[in-house]
């Protein structure tokens, strides 16, 4: 008897790959009926009670399947002076399989949803991350001379993204002045950080629906609403490559450190809330807000304060 597991989404189960043998005693509607009925464990009288057949009849059923590697004998209890036998099924399930040319190599990535997925698309699609995840320099460089100081978020990413990814085609993470000496610029891009310590952030930044002041990379992000200027204020956006329309960039960056950590958060950990309005726009942003719940003076969950279009 050979073992084999079935996933379905982000679900699995161990089931047995059927044989001529394994599948003999299941026939008939009334042996799958005995079957289901030993799925948590029981004893004969108890499953003939239950599905309103005989003793005799539920025995022999449950003989023929002991042979079949179905059922298995895991125990025994006290039932009115004597002992019964408990049987349970050695599996979750039965799956026929017709061909050894089926079976493919296994894949560990979960099964992602589908709102997600259309967020994360082209960057991720079919457990590939096709893409790169760009931090910004921890050295000064740019024409403000800054350091970033976010790029250890990117590991936070990686651990989420990871989930969903079987294999990537190159070393992922870049910092922002290898991509644009290496001219890396046209892929698909994860940006890390806000314009003024990332450089490709600042590349795309006329590009999003909500954008950070051009004069003034940390005075505040414009949106069609208002301007936002809290520190603890993050962007999470999702826009087309300007350098190469058939490619798209996301944005998790904020107008200070704690911003970005904050639109790090909402991704990663509350993505079901801040995707909730995102409808598959090639050009969508959403501001979000950090926020200490637990009052030990770090962010730990986000409010999504506006999004757009």
């Amino acid at each position: 008897m050979r073992v084999a597991k079935v996933v379905k989404h982000d679900a699995e189960a161990d089931v047995i790959l059927a044989d001529p043998v394994s599948l003999r005693p299941l026939s008939t509607p009334t042996a799958w009926k005995v079957l289901r009925a030993f799925v948590d464990g029981n004893y004969i009288s108890r499953a003939a009670a239950q599905t309103g057949l005989s003793k005799q009849l539920v025995s022999l059923h449950v003989e023929r399947m002991v042979k079949a590697g179905l059922l298995k004998e895991v125990g025994e209890t006290v039932r009115r002076g004597g002992y019964a036998r408990i049987y349970k099924t050695t599996s979750s399930g039965i799956a026929a399989v017709y061909s050894r040319k089926c079976w493919r190599p296994s894949r560990q990535a979960r099964w992602m949803p589908e709102q997600l997925a259309s967020f994360l698309n082209p960057i991720i699609h079919d457990g590939v991350l096709d893409g790169l995840v760009v931090v910004g320099s921890p050295h000064p460089h740019g024409p403000f001379r800054a350091t970033a100081t976010d790029g250890h978020y990117g590991f936070q990413l990686g651990l989420f993204l990871g989930k969903y990814i079987d294999s990537q085609k190159d070393f992922a993470v870049r910092l922002d002045v290898d991509v644009k000496s290496e001219k890396l610029y046209t892929e698909n891009l994860f940006l890390i950080g806000g314009p003024g310590t990332n450089l490709l952030t600042a590349a795309v930044n006329k590009e999003m629906p909500i954008n950070f002041l051009e004069n003034n990379y940390w005075g505040g992000l414009v949106s069609p609403k208002t301007v936002y200027t809290s520190e603890f204020t993050g962007l999470v956006a999702k826009t087309v490559n300007p350098f190469n329309e058939s490619r798209r960039v996301i944005v998790l960056a904020g107008l200070r450190a704690a911003g970005t950590k904050a639109a790090v958060i909402a991704l990663t950990n509350h993505w079901q809330n801040l995707l909730s309005g995102y409808g598959g726009q090639e050009r969508w942003a959403a501001v979000v807000e950090g926020l200490d719940l637990n009052g030990d003076g770090k962010i730990d969950s986000v409010n999504v304060l506006e999004t757009s279009p």
